[in-house]
C-alpha cells in the first residue's frame, strides 16, 4: 500500500472518531434519555450502542495514529530510495521528466475507463433516496415523536388538540420552513444529476455525488432540530397537564433513529471521499511509492 493510501485511511479513522463520540452522546451511555414508552428492543439497542461507541472512538483514534505512522515510514523509505538512486527516469520527448521507481508500471497498471453509473441515473436515484429520507424525518416530527410523548395514551388528533395554540403555531412554522428547505435540497440534487453540462461529469464523480447527497441528508437532520426542540419545549408541558406527571422527556424511538441516521450519513460522506478506493490503493505491491 502506498504512503498516500495509509495517510488517507488514517485521516478517515481520525475523522470518524468524533462521530462515534457523538453517537455516544446521543445514546444512553452519554446521558441521553428515552421516552418511557420506548420499545424495549430500541432501549437495548441504545444502551448497547452507548457502550460500544466510546470503545469504537478510541479504536479509531489508535488506528488513525498507526496508519499515519505507517504513512510517514513509507514516505521516509521513498526518500531513502531517491537518495540511493534506485529509480528509473524514462526519457521524455519534451517537457519535464517523470521519475518512477523500478517496476512501477508492473505494480501500477493504467486505470481502466470509468464504468460507473451515468450522472443522470445516479442523480435521479440519489434525489429519490433523499426524498425518502425527508419523508422519514417529517414523519418523525409530525407523528412519530408526538405520539411517543403521549406514551400511546392519546391518538395523534388528541395530541394536537391538547397542544396550546401558540406552541403549535411555532411548531408548524418551523416544520414548514424545514420542509421548504428540504424540498429545495431534493430539487437541487435532481438538477445536478439532470443538468446537461459535461463539466459536472468531472466535478461530480459518483463517489463525490454520493458524498454530497449524504452531507445534505445529514444537514437536513440538523435543520430539523428547531422544530424537534419545539416539541419538547411546548408539547411536553401541555401533555403533562393532560396526562399527569408520567409524561417523560427524551428521544423517542423514531427520533433516536433519525438522529443516528444523520450521524451515519456524515460517516458515509467521509468514508467515500477521504478513504482511497481506486485500484492503486488496493494494490498490495511493496516497494512502490507514489510520485505525487
Amino acid at each position: 500500500m502506498r504512503a498516500t493510501a495509509y495517510f488517507r485511511w488514517g485521516m478517515t479513522c481520525l475523522l470518524l472518531a468524533p462521530l462515534a463520540f457523538l453517537g455516544w452522546l446521543l445514546s444512553l451511555g452519554g446521558g441521553a434519555a428515552l421516552q418511557p414508552a420506548t420499545p424495549e428492543p430500541v432501549v437495548a439497542l441504545a444502551r448497547a450502542w452507548g457502550a460500544l461507541t466510546p470503545v469504537l472512538a478510541v479504536l479509531l483514534v489508535l488506528a488513525g495514529g498507526v496508519l499515519n505512522a505507517l504513512a510517514i515510514r513509507r514516505g521516509v523509505r521513498g526518500v531513502e530510495r531517491v537518495a540511493s538512486g534506485d529509480w528509473d527516469a524514462p526519457a521524455m520527448p519534451s517537457g519535464p521528466r517523470i521519475i518512477y521507481p523500478a517496476g512501477w508500471s508492473d505494480s501500477h497498471p493504467a486505470p481502466a475507463a470509468r464504468t460507473g453509473l451515468p450522472r443522470r441515473t445516479l442523480g435521479v436515484a440519489l434525489a429519490a433516496a433523499l426524498l425518502a429520507w425527508v419523508a422519514v424525518i417529517g414523519w418523525m416530527l409530525v407523528a412519530g415523536h408526538p405520539l411517543a410523548m403521549a406514551q400511546g395514551r392519546l391518538t395523534l388528533a388528541e395530541v394536537y388538540a391538547a397542544w396550546s395554540g401558540a406552541g403549535q403555531a411555532g411548531f408548524v412554522v418551523a416544520v414548514v420552513v424545514w420542509a421548504i428547505v428540504a424540498l429545495l435540497a431534493v430539487l437541487a440534487i435532481a438538477a445536478l444529476g439532470l443538468a446537461p453540462r459535461p463539466a459536472l461529469d468531472r466535478l461530480l464523480a459518483p463517489r463525490r455525488f454520493v458524498a454530497l447527497t449524504a452531507i445534505v441528508g445529514s444537514a437536513l437532520v440538523v435543520a430539523a432540530l428547531p422544530a424537534y426542540a419545539t416539541l419538547g419545549g411546548t408539547l411536553g408541558d401541555d401533555l403533562a397537564a393532560v396526562l399527569g406527571p408520567v409524561t417523560g422527556g427524551g428521544a423517542s424511538a423514531a427520533s433516536w433513529f433519525v438522529l443516528h441516521g444523520g450521524v451515519l450519513l456524515s460517516a458515509l460522506a467521509i468514508v467515500v471521499t477521504v478513504a482511497p478506493w481506486g485500484r492503486r490503493a488496493r494494490s498490495g505491491a511493496t516497494g512502490a511509492v507514489s510520485p505525487r
